[in-house]
């Protein structure tokens, strides 16, 4: 996959997306759709008027929590209920009134609502001040900076709920290991539905498997920008510094990674529960890694370097999202886990450049 097959997957994805704007106590739940005036109804036209909206369950739990209904809970009630109680708390601020103690919930700001569809399905409900920075945009935005690096993409998801985009640097590159060869890159994600904001991170990547190994920056992102506030012009201006200092915090990451083959970790097995306590990782997900681990070279199976590597392994079999969390986990939160802790200079970019380019 190339960049041009990037943008022609992201223009694919907006067909049949459209966004309405909308007074919360116009809309109505019946039969688990979302009904919308008819002033609204958008593209969909007929549709929409005779059977409404599914919602995603991303669309659901921010309809819940912006009315305040527990989402575990009304997952559980029967279809005519989780109607009756939508209805409820949609028409409150209508038929109540004002009331001296509004929730937040019912303030004036939360009562015009974003509603995001795609053909017939609401797939995000969110604030009128939520910035429509779409994944097209993002890729606008990146061209003049991608036209000055032969970045090649290493992995590349869009869903209903967000864009991960991974890119490399072919050039910055270097042998951890005889034949195991890291390249320097970056990880650009987004979300068109309120899931996450706009990041650029750092990433090492492993040719010999394809693992992304994402490195936070005294545990941020380079670029993180919510959808308030933030438009094109501020995103275009942003996206250029953080992607060249991506480049330098993952170039000096590759050389820890080097030291990283020759930290032995005591005890391999308490080092893994410990960081699935931390992330929360599921005991399936745990026994991924053991057998990833179990495939590297026996020299690297009591090495930091060989855990992290069984981390990021694993983590390609789940979600995009929660891949890329997993991947996060084994490029900041192992070392502080096992209780290792790499040197935290970095050399310029250009040393860095002449020392790995062989």
């Amino acid at each position: 996959m190339n960049l041009a097959d990037v943008r022609d997957r992201v223009a694919h994805d907006d067909t049949g997306k459209w966004d309405r704007v909308i007074e919360r106590d116009e809309l109505r739940l019946q039969d688990g759709r979302l009904r919308l005036p008819r002033s609204s109804q958008g593209e969909s036209g007929g549709a929409t008027a005779t059977r409404g909206l599914k919602l995603t369950d991303w669309a659901t739990a921010q309809m819940c929590q912006k009315l305040g209904i527990p989402t575990a809970y009304y997952r559980r009630c029967p279809a005519p209920l989780q109607d009756a109680q939508v209805n409820h708390w949609l028409y409150r601020s209508a038929v109540g009134g004002a009331q001296q103690d509004t929730p937040e919930h019912d303030a004036p700001s939360h009562r015009r609502w974003l509603v995001r569809v795609k053909a017939d399905t609401a797939r995000g409900i969110l604030s009128e001040r939520y910035a429509r920075l779409n994944n097209a945009d993002i890729l606008e935005c990146l061209s003049p900076v991608l036209q000055e690096t032969p970045f090649q993409v290493g992995w590349f998801a869009v869903t209903d709920e967000s864009l991960h985009l991974r890119l490399f640097d072919p050039r910055l590159s270097r042998e951890v290991l005889p034949g195991d060869r890291v390249v320097a890159g970056l990880h650009i994600g987004n979300s068109e539905v309120g899931k996450r904001a706009i990041t650029v991170d750092a990433l090492v990547y492993r040719l010999v498997c394809k693992n992304g190994l994402v490195r936070l920056v005294k545990g941020k992102s380079l670029l993180h920008h919510r959808h308030l506030g933030f438009g094109k012009a501020d995103l275009g201006a942003g996206l250029g510094t953080a992607i060249r200092e991506a480049l330098v915090q993952s170039s000096g990451f590759m050389e820890r990674l080097h030291q990283a083959t020759r930290e032995f970790v005591p005890d391999v097995e308490k080092a893994l529960a410990s960081l699935a306590e931390e992330i929360n990782l599921s005991e399936k997900v745990v026994e991924q890694v053991k057998s990833a681990l179990g495939q590297e070279r026996h020299s690297q199976r009591d090495t930091l370097y060989g855990l992290v590597n069984a981390l990021t392994f694993t983590a390609q079999t789940l979600t995009p999202d929660d891949r890329y969390t997993l991947e996060t986990a084994a490029g900041g939160q192992v070392c502080d886990v096992v209780g290792l802790v790499f040197p935290a200079s970095l050399m310029s970019f250009q040393a860095q450049y002449g020392s790995m380019s062989r």
